[in-house]
């Protein structure tokens, strides 16, 4: 294979597995690419014990995480080396890593029942994307939820897997989505997690930093651009100040309230609320943010492209 069908093959690949995602339908591929946190769930439940002091808990998270990150990475990494097109094995593991069309229409099958006034049907839909309690929540609470949960799982299954792929390549795209369905399995907010999940919390959070700062930026130029870039700076008021950032800049940009309190196992937590204080997302709004995400989608793309090119190139 001459030189340039090699650059070719290593441009169009992997672009045409993040296509393919998103164009496919089926709940096989959807399950499958969530495969990490049940496999972590697993594992959970054999080493994750009560009985253990906090510290005990934190070490057992952190070599829990080590168990199934390393042999992964090794795994795919020695299949690379005896794999003579590498770039056909990217595009294949890439189409795995990546979901787009799992939460975008899970979106889109809530707004359609909201629409239809279909609040309890929609409650359902949203109660497994989703770590709070959904049982007492309005229309307007679902509505917000759904919109919050669809920018925060593409940020980080679909924004953050292709930014690691981008900038690294296929294993760190494959360390990081392990480590996002760890940090959704494992999640500190379940009090069973506090202590075992705060190692792949604290990783989550700090791989997802630059993706999310990088999407934040994009969203921001949809709207009121002066009013979005000071939305961006209200993102310490979260937990996590790079979700917060996300958030922020999204209610800014809808002109729509998100945010505010929810209940994790029936216990009331207060989270900040973000944009417009009372005007909640309304159907117009919700598929406005779906437009704006796929727009973002082709951006996120077009931006980190030329990083890429260079990577296949010169490295």
């Amino acid at each position: 294979m001459d030189e340039s069908s090699w650059l070719w093959l290593s441009l169009s690949l992997p672009l045409l597995g993040i296509a393919l995602e998103r164009l496919l339908p089926g709940q096989t591929l959807a399950r499958l690419s969530n495969g990490f946190a049940w496999l972590g769930e697993r594992l959970a439940t054999k080493v994750n014990r009560s009985a253990n002091g906090p510290q005990q808990q934190r070490l057992a998270g952190s070599i829990a995480l080590l168990s199934i990150v390393m042999p992964m990475a090794l795994g795919l990494w020695l299949f690379a080396r005896l794999n003579p097109l590498t770039v056909l094995l990217d595009g294949l593991v890439l189409f795995c890593l990546v979901q787009w069309h799992a939460p975008m229409h899970r979106f889109q099958q809530i707004t359609q029942q909201l629409n239809q006034q279909q609040h309890q049907n929609a409650r359902g839909q949203l109660r497994p994307w989703v770590l709070r309690d959904c049982e007492h929540l309005s229309a307007v609470g679902v509505a917000k939820a759904s919109a919050e949960m669809l920018i925060l799982r593409l940020a980080a299954n679909w924004f953050g897997v292709v930014f690691w792929f981008m900038l690294g390549g296929i294993i760190p795209a494959l360390c990081y989505r392990i480590i996002v369905d760890l940090h959704y399995a494992w999640n500190p907010k379940l009090s069973q997690y506090r202590q075992f999940g705060n190692s792949a919390s604290r990783l989550y959070h700090l791989l997802s930093w630059l993706p999310f700062q990088l999407l934040a930026r994009i969203i921001s130029f949809y709207g009121n651009w002066k009013t979005n870039t000071q939305a961006l700076s209200q993102g310490f008021r979260w937990p996590y100040s790079a979700s917060g950032s996300l958030l922020s800049v999204t209610a800014s940009s809808l002109q729509s309230e998100l945010g505010g309190p929810r209940h994790y196992q029936q216990q009331k937590v207060e989270q900040a609320r973000f944009g417009p204080m009372q005007q909640y997302p309304e159907a117009k709004a919700l598929d406005r943010l779906a437009l704006k995400l796929n727009m973002s989608a082709l951006l996120y793309l077009l931006l980190l492209s030329p990083i890429y090119v260079a990577r296949i190139v010169y490295l």
